[in-house]
């Protein structure tokens, strides 16, 4: 293959990425009109439109969408033969990795990760996604670079990481009936409770536990996350439920009592996945140790703590 189909091939995989000829030049360095005339030629060259317009965006052809993966993977092979034979430094190179999580856990690791990776790629930047759903396709399509998340993803191929295992704690506002006295199943049960992130399942482990002491709690609020059920029991007598990493950022930005809870619930593991096409990738593999080790950080300071 010549270097100019070469570069048409990154261009065209940058274009297919993006569906957007501006945003595609600007992370080609070209500009939108030569962006434009590398939309033709690919144009010409695969002897089909490629991405047409719908109002105001470009959307792909069903033809686009068929070799879309295939381009994919053949531009980061490419890009991963090209590097490792430059041997680019990854204190000067420039990017932008994209993670998905849980915004609760983006808010309490996310500056921590962005600092660890700075040590040593200064030009590098994070940005966080929520989780609208669990599908794999971001990550088999490069949208999303890495995902943080409390269960095992379900694509067969994708490579996972265990980070850490957490339980999940109580929190309530200082004054509470339970910040001053022992707490039981039963105490804890009578109260009114914050349910997070449920995804519209009417229980979950702690209410199966109490199932088993034949106690039932009352479900007051319902919230899409953690940090939304931190404020609230901070702000009334709700008694809301947290993974531990919440704790220390919990009693001191909310000022909130944190205990533990009196039932037998099973740790949950936090795993990190990411598609393989990224696994020998020394940008990536750097922010999978950072994100690691982070979390191990975190782990060791609760381990000391106790």
């Amino acid at each position: 293959m010549q270097s100019t189909d070469m570069n048409l091939l990154l261009a065209l995989d940058v274009l297919l990425r993006e569906e957007s000829v501006t945003i595609a030049g600007e992370k080609m360095g070209l500009s939108a009109a030569a962006m434009s005339r590398t939309l033709l030629r690919a144009r010409k060259l695969m002897g089909d439109p490629i991405l047409v317009r719908a109002g105001r965006r470009l959307v792909p052809t069903p033809k686009a969408l068929e070799v879309k993966g295939r381009i994919q993977a053949l531009a980061d092979e490419a890009r991963s033969i090209v590097q490792s034979r430059q041997a680019i430094s990854l204190a000067e190179m420039e990017r932008t990795f994209t993670i998905r999580a849980d915004e609760s856990l983006a808010g309490v690791v996310a500056t921590t990760i962005m600092a660890k990776l700075n040590e040593k790629a200064p030009r590098m930047k994070l940005r966080f996604l929520g989780r609208p759903d669990e599908s794999v396709e971001p990550l088999r399509e490069g949208s999303v670079d890495l995902d943080i998340a409390p269960r095992s993803m379900a694509g067969p191929e994708l490579k996972v990481q265990v980070l850490n295992r957490v339980k999940f704690v109580g929190a309530v506002r200082a004054g509470h009936v339970l910040a001053r006295e022992k707490i039981t199943a039963t105490k804890f049960a009578a109260q009114r409770h914050i349910a997070a992130g449920r995804r519209g399942k009417p229980s979950g482990p702690i209410d199966l536990e109490l199932d088993k002491l034949g106690l039932s709690r009352t479900i007051a609020l319902w919230v899409p996350s953690f940090l939304p059920a931190l404020v609230a029991a901070a702000t009334s007598d709700l008694v809301a439920t947290v993974p531990q990493y919440f704790a220390s950022s919990a009693v001191s930005l909310f000022g909130l009592h944190i205990f533990r809870i009196p039932l037998k619930l099973e740790s949950v593991a936090i795993l990190q996945a990411w598609h393989p096409r990224f696994d020998a990738d020394p940008a990536h593999r750097l922010l999978r140790e950072c994100t690691r080790q982070v979390f191990q950080a975190r782990e060791s300071r609760r381990s000391t703590a106790h």
